[in-house]
């Protein structure tokens, strides 16, 4: 089998050797032969990279080397053919703010903290009250009886009384322990358990030991508790994660629900979904910078591709061009829109390892080589760790993890390894399905970006004879394999998926007809000449796959694909022997136009000014002063609505014509010095944007300060009496 040597080639840990049996045999240190991890020299001072600029001595989170560039992920094509200009993206993360459109086109906007009032209780009279609390319609009285009991005895007591609750169904047990519950509180301690086959409800008197029955009665309207995030700086699983610590309810980060996931550079806007969880506990997990409000209530939870799109709100600074040329521009992505590729965000951070490579080599089989590079040495917390890792072993590396670092997917690897070292696919196991299909849909990503850029270059920008047009509407990026199971699991979600993948493991993949019977194939015509000649479609009715067992390709693009996965050592079906590395495909949009697009050109002179209002600012009722009409600076602020999973950064590609990486976008923020040449106020607004907007970084830090107690008083207390 190819193992796709070369620039991305595989690698072999460098602690050891790699045996037959997938294991590792310990032997001497081998160093890399690209003379160190990371970019460093084998003589290079650790925590230096090569500009001799040092690393900060606390890095919050993994240093990234140079960043990857459009033309690394085939980005190379364009609809229109004006002059672009120049103009800043993402100077601010204010610059960048982001609303959800759920699928009944409701734009996620933060207006209220307000608390929902708790449902009331139908109250009883007297009489009514005693026949209440021993409900006899739920148990006979000489039940109740030797329940009551057990309360009865002066001392502990081991005693249970347990009913034959065989044939029930779950909502009938469920009735006996609410029945139970309402009737003695935490007193008493209910469970479920089987014996010889046969199922009981169990009660016993509490004592210390005993797991007390954390269920309550649910009153509030709907199973699930919705309710918009808004956060600045933050993405949407590291929200997920902040949230589910806050909430201190064993609440795993991925029990909570999202349709979407938002840019952490931004300032965002989206609906998050929890189960049974009262809406008064879930308000004690806003902080400055996460904020939770507009609480309602549903029967389902939300899952991955269940919205419309998103709302972007941008302000490109720097602007250079004059207004005809900004109006010319505007025009033209309103009418001919952009090329619907897939953005740098798709395709992670690290330009040595990009996540299409790991992504690769998962769907090859090459598990070992995939976990070496998911386990590469960097910069960050986990940087001790992974040097270990390198040097001594899965088990050393583990020891040396920091405490608090349980959200990185390195560190279930590296927990993983030192358990079962020859346990590579029990290792990957460990990293939540949704993480691990990211890494091979970013791979067909790549495929999918090539075959556009193909598409364009061979038959130009009007639909041909060959091309693909879905009989059906075609949401971006609805894989199958996403949909399984959603975001959310009532038992345990990574036993679940380790049950799962082991079960896959167990049985190969031979049988073509099991998965395709269980996922609808996207009707998809041919076009004909006749069809072109009639004039009916255009080139946003084209889409192409991307690739896997379960979609068409062009006759007009086939052999492309083929010959690009035959690169790699893989088939156009992408099967694979173990089924949740099989990929169905999908298919995805050529071009796309941005709705409602709307712009204007202003001025300011501050350039860590904010020129955009947020939910939050508005919420405070903050005023913008940024914007002035004399500014030294031109800044051209957009409003524009997507469909769900096309990238705004592609959009403005084609408007400004330039790289939209972030090397490419920081090499120009430093246009106020340039202008200001040594000006005190100038320079100190530099030192705010170098350090990750810093301005907004005190903001959120000094409103931490004001709140904390206020948070814990107001918010605390108003859930204890709540409660009580």
């Amino acid at each position: 089998m190819n193992t796709g040597q070369g620039k991305f080639g595989a690698r072999k840990s460098t602690w050891g050797s790699v045996n037959r049996g997938g294991g590792w045999n310990q032997g001497e240190f081998r160093a890399s032969s690209r003379g160190g991890f990371w970019g460093r020299s084998r003589g290079g001072h650790k925590g230096v990279p090569r500009n001799n600029q040092p690393w900060k001595s606390k890095p919050n989170r993994d240093m990234p080397g140079k960043r990857l560039s459009e033309e690394e992920i085939a980005v190379t094509q364009y609809m229109s053919d004006h002059k672009g200009f120049n103009g800043i993206i993402k100077s601010r993360y204010s610059d960048f703010q982001v609303s959800e459109i759920n699928e009944k086109g409701e734009v996620a906007k933060l207006t209220d903290l307000t608390v929902p009032e708790p449902p009331e209780e139908d109250s009883v009279d007297e009489d009514e009250e005693l026949f209440s609390k021993y409900n006899l319609e739920i148990l006979p009285i000489e039940t109740w009886d030797n329940i009551n009991k057990l309360l009865m005895t002066a001392q502990p007591t081991d005693e249970k009384v347990e009913i034959d609750v065989t044939g029930m169904t779950k909502e009938q047990r469920t009735k006996i322990h609410d029945a139970v519950k309402k009737a003695f509180t935490d007193a008493i301690v209910g469970s479920t358990v089987t014996v010889d086959d046969k199922k009981f409800v169990r009660f016993e008197r509490y004592r210390k030991g005993v797991r007390i029955d954390n269920r309550v009665k649910w009153n509030w309207p709907g199973e699930y508790l919705y309710f918009i995030v808004y956060k600045e700086n933050c993405d949407t699983m590291d929200a997920a994660v902040r949230i589910a610590e806050r909430l201190r309810l064993n609440i795993k980060p991925s029990m909570i629900g999202y349709a979407g996931t938002k840019d952490r550079r931004a300032k965002t806007s989206q609906w998050f979904s929890l189960r049974k969880v009262d809406p008064r506990r879930a308000a004690a997990a806003s902080a400055p910078g996460l904020r939770l409000g507009n609480y309602s209530f549903g029967h389902a939870t939300l899952k991955l591709g269940m919205l419309r799109g998103n709302q972007f709100r941008i302000a490109l600074r720097n602007v250079t061009a004059d207004d005809s040329v900004i109006e010319h521009a505007c025009a033209l992505l309103r009418d001919r829109g952009f090329v619907n590729y897939y953005g740098l965000q798709r395709f992670g951070v690290r330009r040595d390892t990009p996540t299409y490579v790991i992504g690769r080599k998962l769907l090859q089989g090459n598990f070992r080589d995939a976990i070496e590079l998911i386990l590469e040495e960097r910069e960050g917390e986990l940087s001790e760790a992974l040097r270990l890792y390198r040097s001594s072993g899965p088990q050393r590396a583990a020891r040396a993890l920091p405490r608090r670092a349980g959200r990185h997917i390195e560190v279930r690897l590296l927990k993983a390894l030192a358990k079962a070292p020859n346990d590579l696919l029990g290792a990957l196991n460990k990293i939540s399905r949704n993480t691990r299909l990211l890494y091979l849909h970013s791979y067909q990503s790549l495929v999918w970006n090539k075959a556009v850029s193909e598409r364009l270059q061979k038959f130009g920008k009007q639909p041909v004879a060959g091309d693909l047009v879905p009989l059906t509407k075609v949401t971006n990026e609805v894989f199958a394999e996403e949909l399984v199971g959603g975001m959310e699991s009532d038992g345990d979600d990574d036993e679940a998926e380790q049950k799962d993948d082991q079960s896959a493991t167990a049985t190969p993949n031979t049988d073509k007809s099991d998965k395709d019977s269980k996922t609808d194939k996207v009707p998809v015509k041919i076009l004909t000449q006749e069809d072109i000649d009639s004039g009916r479609y255009t080139i946003f009715d084209i889409v192409l796959p991307l690739p896997g067992y379960n979609i068409e390709y062009p006759p007009n693009m086939r052999d492309f694909y083929e010959e690009q996965l035959k690169k790699d050592d893989l088939t156009l079906e992408l099967r694979h022997k173990i089924k949740s590395y099989s990929m169905s495909g999908a298919y995805r949009a050529v071009a796309a136009r941005a709705a409602a697009l709307r712009w204007r050109a202003v001025r300011y002179s501050d350039a860590g000014a904010d020129l955009l209002r947020s939910d939050w600012d508005e919420l405070n009722q903050r005023q913008l002063h940024g914007i002035i009409p004399d500014g030294k600076y031109k800044a051209l602020l957009l409003t524009m609505s997507l469909p769900a999973s096309c990238y705004a950064t592609m959009a403005l590609r084609e408007l400004l014509k330039v790289d939209t990486s972030c090397d490419s976008q920081a090499a120009q923020n430093n246009y106020h010095l340039a202008a200001g040449h040594g000006d005190k106020h100038e320079e100190n607004h530099s030192e705010v944007n170098k350090n990750e907007n810093g301005v907004e970084k005190r903001k959120m830090e000094d409103e931490y300060i004001m709140e904390v107690k206020k948070t814990k008083a107001s918010v605390g207390e108003n859930y204890s009496s709540g409660n009580q």
